[in-house]
């Protein structure tokens, strides 16, 4: 049976701290474990009581904005921000470093299309505290650009930026902005890869998809045999369908049924991730697996004050590296929207995210397997370099 999974996109907005440029030395393995738990943790919160629906999510592509975020924060508001995304500890220059290395990383990558954007939009005639534009010009290579937040075209303009640094996937990601913004940052991730062993679309054929309510749903199941990575122990099927040469990969977690599947999203940590990881064996056997697209949006507001994050969102909130109060600011609102599909050539996906602040007030050969994803299921992209999370999501619903 097959679960939901989704794939977002986040923007932050502030309404009315530099940091030296990190070296490409830093191990990007720095980040893999605190953002994958940060995104655990996010999906658990999205997907709770919603096994019927599809959440797909980008952990990267959110910790990153909230990164740059928290290089104009001080106190306790850079604390709140630090620990939601399990980072706090690390001083400061080391964690823009390894950003740094993320991104550069990300940039160099030639087994599939991947791609990061990063870009900081300040109200024109708000003064902006200098070493904030250049921390995340130097750490993170924002674009940075004055706008008149009071119009309708820096609304077309952000949403423009979206959709290209998201081969409009993403079109849209704002529909309006306050006009008390004083910056809004953003970020965009992008992702196509081919399967290492496609899938013949010969063989393609309607299957029913049962989903949490017992419903059945006609969807379009791909089927492959071959040697995968598979695991079928303690009620969860996993495989790991590898892309191009195999340096990022798709995991599939079946739990057995929905109460598995809530109680598997429940107890997800990145250490619980990693385990199923390394449990997977080389073997034989069938996958069948559901053709889908799917478009996920969120505000996150109260999923990551939950998480730890309120006091960014509160009056008590202080952004003095962006601007020295006057105006107090604190955040306003975090947008995430994401795009996935998955079909017999292989995967494309797509988020950002918009972080708004303004002014408040030993082998034995197994017989082969056959998995078919025929009901809600978890799903996960992931850099086999660095064990980066870049997408992960549940599944509930699959449409072709």
């Amino acid at each position: 049976m097959m679960k939901c999974l989704f794939v977002a996109m986040a923007c932050l907005l502030f309404g009315a701290s530099g940091e030296p440029a990190p070296n490409s030395s830093i191990d990007t393995h720095v980040l893999s474990q605190p953002y994958a738990q940060f995104g655990f943790d996010v999906l658990r919160e999205l997907a709770s009581n919603k096994s019927d629906q599809n959440i797909f999510v980008s952990p990267t592509n959110i910790a990153v904005a909230l990164a740059m975020t928290s290089n104009g924060a001080s106190g306790a508001t850079r604390q709140a921000i630090l620990q939601t995304l399990h980072a706090d500890g690390q001083p400061v220059e080391t964690f823009n470093a390894a950003n740094r290395a993320l991104e550069e990383q990300i940039a160099g990558t030639t087994a599939v299309q991947l791609s990061m954007a990063n870009a900081l939009w300040l109200q024109q005639d708000i003064p902006v505290n200098p070493s904030f534009r250049q921390t995340l010009q130097a750490a993170y290579s924002a674009q940075a650009e004055n706008l008149d937040f009071r119009k309708a075209s820096a609304v077309e303009t952000i949403n423009a930026w979206v959709a290209k640094h998201t081969n409009d996937r993403i079109p849209k990601i704002l529909d309006q902005v306050d006009p008390s913004t004083v910056a809004l940052l953003t970020n965009a991730i992008a992702f196509k890869g081919k399967w290492t062993m496609q899938f013949d679309p010969k063989v393609t054929q309607p299957h029913d998809f049962k989903m949490a309510n017992g419903t059945l749903s006609k969807v379009q199941i791909m089927q492959q045999t071959a040697e995968y990575g598979y695991s079928n122990a303690e009620g969860l099927e996993a495989i790991r369908l590898p892309y191009a040469d195999g340096t990022f990969a798709m995991y599939v977690v079946l739990p057995k049924n929905d109460t598995a599947m809530q109680s598997f999203l429940q107890q997800l940590t990145a250490d619980a991730f990693t385990k199923i990881v390394s449990s997977l064996h080389p073997q034989r056997g069938t996958i069948e697996l559901p053709r889908f697209t799917i478009t996920y949006d969120a505000t996150l507001n109260a999923i990551l004050t939950k998480l730890g994050m309120g006091n960014a969102f509160s009056d008590h909130a202080n952004f003095e590296g962006i601007c020295k109060a006057p105006p107090h600011l604190r955040i306003s609102e975090v947008r995430h929207a994401s795009f996935l599909k998955v079909d017999e050539e292989g995967t494309e996906a797509a988020a950002a995210t918009s972080v708004g602040i303004r002014a408040t007030a030993i082998r034995i050969e197994p017989p082969p397997f056959h998995m078919v994803v025929d009901h809600p299921f978890f799903l996960a992209i992931r850099d086999e370099r660095n064990g980066q999370i870049i997408f992960t999501g549940s599944i509930g619903k699959p449409i072709s």
